[in-house]
Protein backbone atom coordinates (compact mmCIF):
# COMPACT_ATOMS: atom_id res chain seq x y z
CA UNK A 1 0.00 0.00 0.00
CA UNK A 2 2.65 2.05 0.32
CA UNK A 3 1.67 3.54 3.97
CA UNK A 4 4.28 4.18 6.66
CA UNK A 5 3.77 3.56 10.10
CA UNK A 6 5.52 5.88 13.29
CA UNK A 7 5.66 4.01 16.79
CA UNK A 8 5.16 7.69 19.52
CA UNK A 9 6.08 7.04 22.83
CA UNK A 10 4.41 9.89 23.91
CA UNK A 11 6.55 10.86 26.94
CA UNK A 12 9.56 11.88 28.79
CA UNK A 13 12.84 10.68 28.03
CA UNK A 14 12.56 9.35 31.60
CA UNK A 15 9.73 7.13 31.11
CA UNK A 16 10.46 5.42 27.59
CA UNK A 17 10.29 2.12 28.78
CA UNK A 18 8.06 2.22 31.71
CA UNK A 19 4.12 0.85 30.69
CA UNK A 20 2.65 3.82 30.97
CA UNK A 21 -0.33 3.58 28.49
CA UNK A 22 -0.44 6.39 26.51
CA UNK A 23 1.72 5.49 23.37
CA UNK A 24 0.00 5.64 20.04
CA UNK A 25 0.63 5.00 16.11
CA UNK A 26 0.44 7.61 13.18
CA UNK A 27 0.18 6.50 9.75
CA UNK A 28 1.48 7.83 6.66
CA UNK A 29 0.85 8.72 3.25
CA UNK A 30 3.15 6.95 0.55
CA UNK A 31 5.43 9.85 -0.01
CA UNK A 32 5.51 11.15 3.56
CA UNK A 33 2.30 13.18 4.15
CA UNK A 34 0.62 12.86 7.23
CA UNK A 35 -2.82 10.68 7.14
CA UNK A 36 -3.41 9.64 10.66
CA UNK A 37 -1.95 11.57 13.68
CA UNK A 38 -3.11 8.82 15.76
CA UNK A 39 -3.79 5.90 13.62
CA UNK A 40 -3.89 3.89 16.63
CA UNK A 41 -3.64 4.51 20.23
CA UNK A 42 -4.23 3.12 23.68
CA UNK A 43 -7.20 1.98 24.84
CA UNK A 44 -8.02 0.10 28.28
CA UNK A 45 -8.96 -3.36 26.29
CA UNK A 46 -5.81 -2.94 24.17
CA UNK A 47 -3.43 -0.89 26.31
CA UNK A 48 0.12 0.42 24.24
CA UNK A 49 2.87 1.61 26.47
CA UNK A 50 6.21 2.67 24.92
CA UNK A 51 5.77 1.43 21.08
CA UNK A 52 9.30 1.13 19.41
CA UNK A 53 10.44 -1.23 16.79
CA UNK A 54 7.44 -2.44 14.27
CA UNK A 55 7.41 -4.51 11.19
CA UNK A 56 4.37 -5.92 8.79
CA UNK A 57 3.94 -9.27 8.51
CA UNK A 58 1.07 -11.36 6.67
CA UNK A 59 -1.38 -8.55 6.67
CA UNK A 60 -0.41 -7.93 10.49
CA UNK A 61 1.76 -4.88 11.95
CA UNK A 62 3.64 -5.86 14.90
CA UNK A 63 5.08 -3.76 17.80
CA UNK A 64 7.58 -3.77 20.16
CA UNK A 65 6.14 -2.21 23.43
CA UNK A 66 8.17 -2.88 26.15
CA UNK A 67 8.70 -6.34 27.73
CA UNK A 68 5.61 -7.70 25.32
CA UNK A 69 5.00 -7.72 21.17
CA UNK A 70 1.56 -6.48 20.15
CA UNK A 71 -0.01 -7.20 17.05
CA UNK A 72 -2.54 -4.96 14.82
CA UNK A 73 -4.61 -6.44 12.14
CA UNK A 74 -4.44 -4.30 8.72
CA UNK A 75 -5.65 -2.38 7.37
CA UNK A 76 -7.79 -0.36 9.53
CA UNK A 77 -5.40 -1.56 12.61
CA UNK A 78 -7.48 -3.34 14.22
CA UNK A 79 -6.10 -4.81 18.02
CA UNK A 80 -4.75 -8.50 17.54
CA UNK A 81 -3.09 -10.33 19.89
CA UNK A 82 -0.60 -9.33 22.79
CA UNK A 83 2.49 -11.60 22.86
CA UNK A 84 4.19 -12.21 26.40
CA UNK A 85 7.97 -12.80 26.01
CA UNK A 86 9.42 -14.43 29.07
CA UNK A 87 12.56 -12.38 30.66
CA UNK A 88 12.16 -9.41 28.13
CA UNK A 89 13.28 -6.16 29.55
CA UNK A 90 13.30 -3.73 26.75
CA UNK A 91 11.96 -4.80 23.67
CA UNK A 92 13.09 -2.54 20.83
CA UNK A 93 13.06 -3.46 16.84
CA UNK A 94 11.26 -6.52 14.86
CA UNK A 95 12.16 -8.08 11.85
CA UNK A 96 10.37 -10.21 9.39
CA UNK A 97 10.13 -12.62 6.92
CA UNK A 98 8.99 -16.51 5.96
CA UNK A 99 11.52 -17.94 8.62
CA UNK A 100 9.95 -15.89 11.31
CA UNK A 101 9.18 -12.50 13.23
CA UNK A 102 12.00 -11.70 15.29
CA UNK A 103 12.31 -8.74 17.94
CA UNK A 104 15.42 -7.69 19.90
CA UNK A 105 15.75 -6.83 23.61
CA UNK A 106 18.35 -4.04 24.41
CA UNK A 107 18.28 -4.57 27.93
CA UNK A 108 19.69 -8.41 27.97
CA UNK A 109 20.92 -8.37 24.55
CA UNK A 110 18.64 -11.22 23.05
CA UNK A 111 17.09 -11.41 19.62
CA UNK A 112 13.74 -13.42 19.96
CA UNK A 113 11.84 -15.53 16.98
CA UNK A 114 8.31 -14.77 18.22
CA UNK A 115 5.97 -17.41 18.44
CA UNK A 116 2.86 -16.13 16.56
CA UNK A 117 0.65 -18.91 16.51
CA UNK A 118 -0.34 -18.22 20.01
CA UNK A 119 1.58 -21.31 21.49
CA UNK A 120 3.72 -19.29 23.44
CA UNK A 121 7.24 -21.17 22.41
CA UNK A 122 9.27 -18.62 21.89
CA UNK A 123 12.72 -18.99 21.21
CA UNK A 124 16.05 -16.89 21.68
CA UNK A 125 17.97 -17.30 18.68
CA UNK A 126 21.24 -15.06 19.78
CA UNK A 127 22.80 -12.74 22.48
CA UNK A 128 24.62 -9.20 21.03
CA UNK A 129 25.33 -6.44 23.37
CA UNK A 130 23.49 -3.33 23.50
CA UNK A 131 21.40 -5.16 20.27
CA UNK A 132 19.39 -2.29 18.48
CA UNK A 133 18.27 -2.40 15.14
CA UNK A 134 17.60 -5.88 13.35
CA UNK A 135 16.10 -6.25 9.61
CA UNK A 136 16.13 -9.04 7.58
CA UNK A 137 17.26 -9.07 3.85
CA UNK A 138 19.19 -10.74 1.38
CA UNK A 139 18.29 -14.45 2.57
CA UNK A 140 19.99 -13.71 5.90
CA UNK A 141 19.03 -11.68 9.21
CA UNK A 142 21.41 -8.35 10.68
CA UNK A 143 22.08 -6.30 13.73
CA UNK A 144 23.62 -3.44 15.23
CA UNK A 145 24.35 -3.02 18.66
CA UNK A 146 24.12 0.20 20.46
CA UNK A 147 26.71 0.03 22.79
CA UNK A 148 29.16 -1.91 20.62
CA UNK A 149 28.34 0.67 17.60
CA UNK A 150 28.96 -2.79 15.69
CA UNK A 151 27.06 -4.42 12.51
CA UNK A 152 26.60 -8.66 13.31
CA UNK A 153 24.85 -10.96 10.49
CA UNK A 154 23.11 -13.56 12.90
CA UNK A 155 22.28 -16.98 12.35
CA UNK A 156 18.33 -17.55 11.91
CA UNK A 157 18.87 -20.90 13.40
CA UNK A 158 20.94 -19.79 16.65
CA UNK A 159 23.64 -22.39 15.48
CA UNK A 160 26.37 -20.00 14.90
CA UNK A 161 27.26 -17.20 16.71
CA UNK A 162 26.44 -13.51 15.21
CA UNK A 163 29.40 -12.59 12.74
CA UNK A 164 30.69 -8.40 13.64
CA UNK A 165 31.92 -6.72 10.36
CA UNK A 166 34.12 -4.93 12.00
CA UNK A 167 32.69 -1.48 11.40
CA UNK A 168 33.14 -0.48 15.20
CA UNK A 169 35.44 2.52 14.82
CA UNK A 170 33.06 4.12 12.19
CA UNK A 171 30.04 4.62 14.85
CA UNK A 172 28.83 5.76 17.74
CA UNK A 173 25.62 4.16 18.61
CA UNK A 174 24.05 2.51 16.34
CA UNK A 175 20.29 2.26 15.77
CA UNK A 176 18.42 1.36 12.76
CA UNK A 177 19.36 -1.27 10.15
CA UNK A 178 17.81 -1.44 6.17
CA UNK A 179 19.46 -3.35 3.51
CA UNK A 180 19.06 -2.34 -0.07
CA UNK A 181 18.70 -4.58 -3.25
CA UNK A 182 22.38 -4.38 -4.29
CA UNK A 183 23.47 -5.39 -0.38
CA UNK A 184 24.22 -2.06 0.67
CA UNK A 185 23.62 -1.37 4.07
CA UNK A 186 22.05 1.95 5.86
CA UNK A 187 22.46 1.99 9.27
CA UNK A 188 21.51 5.31 11.71
CA UNK A 189 23.87 6.66 14.32
CA UNK A 190 21.80 7.89 17.36
CA UNK A 191 24.74 9.83 18.73
CA UNK A 192 26.92 10.35 15.97
CA UNK A 193 23.80 12.23 14.34
CA UNK A 194 24.06 10.62 10.95
CA UNK A 195 22.88 8.10 8.54
CA UNK A 196 25.66 6.38 6.80
CA UNK A 197 25.82 3.69 3.82
CA UNK A 198 27.89 0.86 4.20
CA UNK A 199 29.38 -1.83 1.32
CA UNK A 200 28.45 -4.87 0.29
CA UNK A 201 31.46 -6.24 0.81
CA UNK A 202 31.50 -4.91 4.41
CA UNK A 203 34.30 -2.95 4.27
CA UNK A 204 33.52 1.08 4.00
CA UNK A 205 31.06 3.19 5.40
CA UNK A 206 30.32 6.89 3.95
CA UNK A 207 28.15 9.41 5.49
CA UNK A 208 24.33 9.89 3.44
CA UNK A 209 22.60 12.62 6.07
CA UNK A 210 23.88 14.71 8.92
CA UNK A 211 20.91 15.34 11.64
CA UNK A 212 20.56 15.23 15.02
CA UNK A 213 19.31 11.87 16.90
CA UNK A 214 18.54 9.81 13.98
CA UNK A 215 16.37 6.63 15.33
CA UNK A 216 14.97 3.56 13.67
CA UNK A 217 15.03 4.19 9.94
CA UNK A 218 12.37 2.61 7.37
CA UNK A 219 12.50 2.07 3.70
CA UNK A 220 10.23 2.41 0.89
CA UNK A 221 11.67 0.37 -2.04
CA UNK A 222 9.03 1.39 -4.36
CA UNK A 223 9.48 5.01 -4.17
CA UNK A 224 13.24 4.83 -3.09
CA UNK A 225 12.23 7.00 -0.39
CA UNK A 226 14.23 6.53 3.45
CA UNK A 227 12.34 7.51 6.59
CA UNK A 228 14.48 8.91 9.21
CA UNK A 229 12.50 9.38 12.70
CA UNK A 230 14.54 12.42 14.78
CA UNK A 231 13.56 11.42 17.84
CA UNK A 232 14.40 14.58 19.84
CA UNK A 233 13.17 16.98 17.79
CA UNK A 234 9.29 14.91 16.89
CA UNK A 235 9.30 14.82 13.62
CA UNK A 236 10.02 12.20 10.51
CA UNK A 237 12.54 13.53 7.54
CA UNK A 238 11.39 11.91 4.31
CA UNK A 239 13.47 11.98 1.92
CA UNK A 240 15.87 10.07 -1.62
CA UNK A 241 18.91 8.18 0.10
CA UNK A 242 21.69 11.08 0.23
CA UNK A 243 19.40 13.83 -1.15
CA UNK A 244 18.73 15.85 2.20
CA UNK A 245 17.43 19.09 -0.16
CA UNK A 246 15.21 16.26 -0.88
CA UNK A 247 14.05 15.65 2.71
CA UNK A 248 10.83 17.05 4.27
Amino acid sequence: TGMAYVSNMNTDKDHYWQDTGKGFISRLKPGGELDALKWVESTPDFVLNQPKGMVVHDGRLYVADNARVVAYVLPKGRPGKVYEIPGAERLNDMAAADSGVYVSDTATGKIHRVDISGGGKHETIATIEGINGIILGKGALYAVSWTLHEMYEVDQTGAQPPKPFGMEKEFTNLDGIIVLEDGTFIVSDFMGNKVSAVSADRKTARTLHELDTPADIGWDAKRGLLYIPQLEHDKVVVGLLGNTEAAK
